[in-house]
């Protein structure tokens, strides 16, 4: 385009071939030193965009208050069988507002937390024994029992939290 450019002003004055080449010559660095640019620009841009998207992808976030209160008070009202099933883990992913692939993570990671400090985790177990026996008192006292989670005994799975009633819980 360039050189056709260059023929059609050579008809109003004269241009040289040497001129000519000149011309396509400093056209072709400026448009290389432009096209280094603009490859430059975007490769910083999407270095900055990808950044930005693994960041968020890597970051780590815990679960609400309520989620996890959710999830404890099933875990330990099923500490004999720390084992949702999968209609369960769907319940509780419902009710949590997370993927059933987070709860079966969580529950996983809860197991392994608590075999290594069951001492540690006793109060939390009493805690929650503490609420479950409260809320089988108010139904009770409502007439059925029948609704009201329990603990059972702890047959091959982990010990069951016993609940203290003279024991002040912080």
């Amino acid at each position: 385009h360039v050189m056709n450019l260059l023929r059609e002003q050579s008809r109003t004055r004269p241009i040289s071939p040497k001129e000519i080449e000149r011309m396509v010559s400093i056209i072709h660095r400026k448009f290389s030193s432009i096209q280094m640019q603009l490859k430059q620009s975007t490769c910083e841009a999407v270095m900055i965009l990808r950044s930005r998207f693994l960041d968020a992808r890597r970051k780590r976030r815990n679960f609400n208050k309520q989620a996890t209160e959710i999830l404890n008070e099933y875990f330990y009202s099923h500490l004999s069988n720390p084992y949702p099933s999968e209609e369960a883990k769907e319940e509780l992913a419902k009710k949590c507002g997370i993927t059933v692939s987070q709860v079966s993570n969580w529950f996983g990671n809860k197991r392994i937390r608590y075999k290594k400090n069951i001492g540690k985790f006793q109060e939390e177990a009493n805690m929650y024994a503490a609420r479950t026996a409260v809320s089988a008192t108010s139904v009770s006292a409502h007439g059925s029992q029948a609704n009201s989670p329990s603990t059972p005994n702890s047959a091959g799975g982990y010990p069951s939290p016993c609940y203290q009633p003279d024991r002040r819980i912080q």
